[in-house]
């Protein structure tokens, strides 16, 4: 009980308040008793320009767990307020007005940087993302991968986390059967935005890495993992079972049998690799280029 009411929430050991909102109806009245939590001076105080980060996740209360596919049932929200003293970053340009044509001739140029304004103005850029990124044959499949993670570092600044998080839903979506497409490199897209800040998304490196299970996204997944392992120590939040690296590795795919191989050196495994799939050659995108090398060669574009 407090003196607005029964309220449900608590205190993070970083010095955020979260309030539980269990049935999905009362969303503002429980973001506001968040903010009146946090500060003990009232929302006044919060109109006076105390700036304030936020976060909301997608909640089970029944289950106490957060919810991240469309097709899973759930009912409430989870609302995160800290108080922050540095100012919120804001991007202030001109208007960009784009359609997919421009947008690829963009990627054709490696110009990310209007990417990244453009991205905040039209979300329309995450949906061509999407649809460039199918054939990894194609240079423009890699250079589309490679815009998601500045697309990403560009909503991390301007602090929209829930846009990213939505994408990630539908990228996990499509990696679904109930889904009208096929995400064939769904997983990298999830790992460049894990991957501009992953301790805002650490959450979602599990289920990523359970996407391994389908053949389809096999490839895409260790990629990913192999990228993420340069920011986060996969083993804190993953189980990479050895027998199971060890049963990759004589894969049909040598690209999955490299792969495979960078990620054991990656976490430090203790399966040996042979020496015929340290020959092995993985196609590697560096610089607007597809190049072929040797897989520990490789491995620092990964």
């Amino acid at each position: 009980m407090t003196e607005f009411g029964e309220i449900i929430y608590g205190e993070c050991e970083c010095g955020a308040i979260y309030v539980c909102e269990p049935t999905g109806h009362n969303q503002g009245e429980a973001l506001v008793n968040a903010m009146f939590i946090a500060s003990p001076q009232g929302i006044d105080n919060i109109e006076l320009g105390v700036n304030y980060e936020i976060r909301q996740r997608d909640y089970d209360l029944r289950t106490h767990q957060y919810v991240y596919i469309k097709s899973f049932l759930f009912s409430g929200k989870l609302f995160f307020i800290k108080a922050i003293t540095k100012e919120v970053r804001t991007r202030m340009q001109e208007k960009i007005k784009m359609n997919r044509k421009d947008f690829i001739s963009l990627l054709e140029k490696d110009d990310f940087e209007t990417i990244e304004k453009a991205s905040l103005q039209d979300k329309n850029i995450f949906r061509w993302i999407f649809s460039l990124s199918y054939d990894k044959e194609n240079i423009l499949s890699w250079k589309a991968v490679e815009a998601m993670g500045h697309v990403a570092k560009a909503y991390i600044e301007a602090q929209d986390i829930e846009t990213l998080r939505n994408t990630i839903r539908k990228l996990l979506w499509s990696m679904t059967d109930e889904s009208g497409g096929t995400g064939w490199r769904a997983a990298e897209l999830i790992g460049e935005i894990i991957y501009a800040e992953p301790s805002l998304f650490d959450d979602i490196i599990p289920i990523l890495w359970s996407q391994r299970q389908e053949e389809s996204f096999l490839e895409s997944v260790l990629r990913s993992m192999i990228k993420l392992s340069k920011k986060v120590d996969l083993n804190k939040y993953i189980l990479i079972n050895d027998n199971e690296l060890q049963n990759l590795l004589h894969h049909e795919k040598d690209e999955v049998r490299a792969l495979t191989a960078i990620l054991i050196n990656k976490i430090k495994s203790p399966v040996p690799v042979p020496e015929d799939i340290k020959e092995l050659m993985l196609s590697v995108y560096t610089r607007g280029n597809i190049i072929k090398l040797k897989i520990f060669k490789a491995e620092k574009f990964l």
